[in-house]
């Protein structure tokens, strides 16, 4: 797989600026941040990205379904955050895999609905755990206006190709005072910082959008949202396995410390924002 063979030039998703600053070169492209919203992006972007995210998520089925039964203490509380917001009781996972976490919802009580791309995925939430998921992109589902009180997203926002259009139209789905959640990336991290181009989010060919706490601002404010909350976690002192690269031992001895400032100085490796529909 070469870049060429899977790429486009491209200009920011998100206000159309073909300005910007490249921030790193890798094997398999590059990224880019744009000079007028910051947003990042992977420039070339891959053609064929829907096809290469079904191959990734297809690959990993099996180790998505053991999380099922693994994570519900963890999806749970990840949830309970959102119970405040609950009037309709509509709930709705953009990116739901296979299921886990809209599992944990429905047993909350919540009328949960998922979407899905990977089509094996999709597939398996529905006959194996009878779950209500679209296979296709939030925007083909056309679900109802002001329906939902919470639309729920986690390791997604990184491999969508336009992020603005899905924010707008959660705008459109979400019943005024319903809000959008996110976790995701942080460019804008110690873990980055420290391992550079060994960071493992670093992937042109799937991880083609990555944010910072400024960027998810603008974006929110783009899609007509309005952002409520930005909070950060974790810190890596070391790169996987397979980026052949060792990081020197004492890295180990901050990773405490890092991981604690964190939490302070927004510069977690992930990245979770919150943002409401405005209720006029």
């Amino acid at each position: 797989m070469t870049l060429q063979d899977h790429a486009v030039e491209t200009k920011c998703t998100a206000c159309g600026s073909a300005g910007g600053v490249e921030l790193i070169r890798l094997k398999d492209g590059a990224y880019r941040q744009c000079s007028a919203c910051e947003l990042i992006f992977a420039s070339p972007m891959p053609e064929d990205l829907e096809q290469i995210n079904e191959d990734a998520f297809t690959e990993r089925l099996d180790r998505y379904a053991a999380k099922i039964h693994g994570h519900r203490w963890r999806n749970w509380w990840k949830l309970l955050r959102f119970s405040r917001y609950r009037k309709t009781g509509n709930l709705l996972e953009i990116g739901c895999n296979a299921g886990a976490t809209l599992d944990v919802a429905r047993r909350m009580g919540w009328n949960a609905r998922g979407v899905e791309l990977c089509a094996s995925a999709g597939a398996f939430a529905r006959t194996q755990l009878g779950l209500d998921v679209f296979t296709g992109t939030v925007e083909a589902a056309r679900f109802p206006d002001d329906y939902f009180d919470v639309v729920f997203t986690n390791a997604v926002m990184e491999h969508l190709r336009d992020p603005l259009s899905v924010l707008r139209e959660c705008r459109r789905i979400l019943r005024p005072g319903g809000v959008f959640y996110a976790d995701t990336v942080n460019w804008d991290s110690y873990t980055r910082r420290l391992l550079g181009g060994h960071w493992k989010y670093l992937s042109p060919l799937g991880h083609v959008h990555l944010y910072t706490p400024r960027n998810v601002m603008s974006l929110c404010e783009r899609a007509g949202l309005e952002h409520v909350r930005t909070w950060t976690s974790g810190v890596r002192s070391t790169a996987p396995s397979t980026a052949g690269f060792r990081s020197p031992w004492y890295w180990r001895l901050i990773k405490g410390p890092l991981s604690f400032m964190a939490h302070w100085t927004d510069k977690g490796d992930h990245i979770q924002f919150l943002a409401r529909k405005p209720m006029v």
